[in-house]
C-alpha cells in the first residue's frame, strides 16, 4: 500500500510542472490600438500606415491613412506646377508608396521634390 508521502509528492510536482508548461505557452492577448491616440505608435506598427488610389474624372489620386485616418489627400501630382492629375494608377501607387515611406521615416506631412516625382513617373 502506498503511503500518503509517496502519492503527494508526485501530485504536488505534475501540478507545479504543468502550472509553469502552461503559463509558458500562454501567451497575453494582443493589444488593440486606440485609434484616437497620437501618430507615435506609427513608428512601432507601420501596418497602421495605410494608402489607396482612387479615379478622379481626369486620372488619378491618392490617401495616405494612419490609423484609418486621413493623413493626405493628393488628387494632383505633388511637387509640380498646375493642378494635373496621375494619368496612370500606377503612377498614383508610386508616389503613394514614396510618400508614406517619408511618413514611416518621421517626415509629417510627407515633402516630396520635383527630382524624386521625376524618377519615378512620367509627365508633362
Amino acid at each position: 500500500m502506498l503511503t500518503k508521502q509517496y502519492v503527494i509528492k508526485p501530485s504536488l510536482f505534475l501540478l507545479s510542472y504543468f502550472s509553469i508548461i502552461f503559463s509558458a505557452v500562454a501567451q497575453k492577448p494582443k493589444q488593440e490600438i486606440d485609434k484616437n491616440q497620437d501618430y507615435g505608435i506609427l513608428y512601432k506598427y507601420n501596418d497602421s500606415l495605410q494608402y489607396e488610389t482612387y479615379p478622379l474624372s481626369d486620372g488619378w489620386g491618392y490617401r495616405l491613412y494612419i490609423r484609418y485616418k486621413l493623413l493626405v489627400n493628393q488628387p494632383n501630382i505633388p511637387a509640380v506646377s498646375g493642378n494635373a492629375a496621375f494619368k496612370k494608377e500606377a503612377d498614383a501607387q508610386k508616389i503613394a508608396k514614396l510618400a508614406s515611406s517619408k511618413v514611416a521615416n518621421g517626415q509629417i506631412p510627407p515633402t516630396l521634390t520635383v527630382e524624386e516625382v521625376r524618377k519615378l513617373i512620367k509627365y508633362k
